[in-house]
């Protein structure tokens, strides 16, 4: 029996997890560094660009705005 609410309280954890990172679990950024401070992150998933800060990627996964 406790087995069992371990593995409902697994599934519905994972669950949420999934659901908070929906909106980027597809996009890959890769940084190219253009100069002091600035980067430009690249999606190795579907090509997206976006300007942004060095060593932060985008939290959002652009696939659908590009």
């Amino acid at each position: 029996m406790i087995f069992a609410v371990g593995f409902v309280a697994f599934f519905i954890g994972l669950m949420i997890y999934n659901a908070r990172h929906r909106g980027r679990r597809q996009c890959r950024w890769r940084a190219y560094r253009q100069g002091e401070g600035a980067t430009r992150w690249t999606c190795v998933h579907c090509g997206a660009q976006v300007e942004g800060e060095a060593g932060k990627p985008p939290t959002v996964c652009l696939r659908d705005h590009s």
